[in-house]
């Protein structure tokens, strides 16, 4: 036990290691910061509106649709365009995979987990600061 934070040694060390989970927030590797990535989160920016920009850092995207029963979102661009639904489960994969550092936060390589939404899953991500470490 960490005498200073009253901590348990092995949550310590599971904090630490990046692979703790504390009220759907996920725990960057460093301790440093905490990304607000969850389903609720994904919720709260749609009931306001909230805009963010795509990785590319042109785009302005919104989140206009989630759907409880299929845990999907629906994402539109500043032309209007909307896109196909985007399963959570998925999201969360590449979440997960980034947190691990087994792929890189750039939308190539999103592109080869997830085809044609690299662009708009890193910037998601960047919004909900999964890339600070």
């Amino acid at each position: 036990m960490n005498a200073k934070t009253k901590v348990p040694a092995d949550q310590e060390r599971k904090e630490q290691a990046g692979s703790g989970r504390k009220g759907g927030l996920s725990i960057v590797p460093g301790g440093v910061g905490r990304c607000s990535f969850s389903w609720e989160k994904l919720i709260e920016m749609k009931l306001n509106k909230v805009q963010f920009l795509a990785g590319d850092g042109y785009k302005r995207l919104q989140i206009v649709e989630a759907d409880e029963k299929t845990r999907g979102i629906h994402m539109v661009c500043e032309l209007g365009k909307m896109t196909w639904p985007l399963r959570f489960d998925k999201l969360e994969e590449i979440h997960h995979k980034v947190h691990a550092g087994q792929v890189a936060l750039i939308p190539y390589e999103i592109d080869r987990l997830v085809p044609t939404w690299g662009n708009f899953i890193t910037g998601l991500l960047r919004y909900l600061k999964c890339d600070r470490d």
